[in-house]
């Protein structure tokens, strides 16, 4: 049996996760073949605090929650290091995991695309079965 503390985290460490995916507008399991720049993603100036916006194509293997389309799909993410955006997922080629997609950005405002924003918009592919099981009981009865 687990100590309490420990109880307590793993137990706090599932809600916030189950929270996140009931945000989420999408959820995929796949693979990142490709990243680059988004052309036009930026604001129209830049300051210190912009997110550097990227496009990674993943190739999805399954949709877990929502609508994404068979194939690719284009997912976003910040690859600006500033202290607003250093700890979102920075997707790499090759990166196979489950993506919960947002469309709106940790202040509340929109994004130019479906995107991964928070530390746990981006889960390894081994936590797929945990993931499920999680989605499984946010669904309305």
């Amino acid at each position: 049996m687990k100590p309490p503390d420990q109880v307590s985290q793993s137990n706090g460490a599932e809600d916030l996760l189950a929270q996140r995916l009931a945000q989420s507008v999408a959820v995929i399991h796949g693979v990142v073949t490709d990243t680059a720049p988004a052309a036009g993603a930026g604001p129209a100036f830049r300051s210190q605090h912009d997110p550097d916006w990227w496009q990674a194509t993943v190739e999805v293997s399954s949709v877990e929650k929502g609508a994404a389309p068979a194939g690719t799909m284009s997912v976003m993410f910040a690859n600006g290091l500033d202290i607003a955006w250093v700890r979102s997922p920075k997707l790499s080629k090759g990166a196979e995991g489950i993506f919960l997609l947002q469309d709106k950005d940790p202040f509340g405002r929109g994004l130019p695309g479906l995107a991964v924003v928070d530390p746990l918009d981006w889960q390894p592919a081994a936590e797929l079965d945990r993931v499920r099981k999680l989605l499984a009981q946010t669904k309305p009865k």
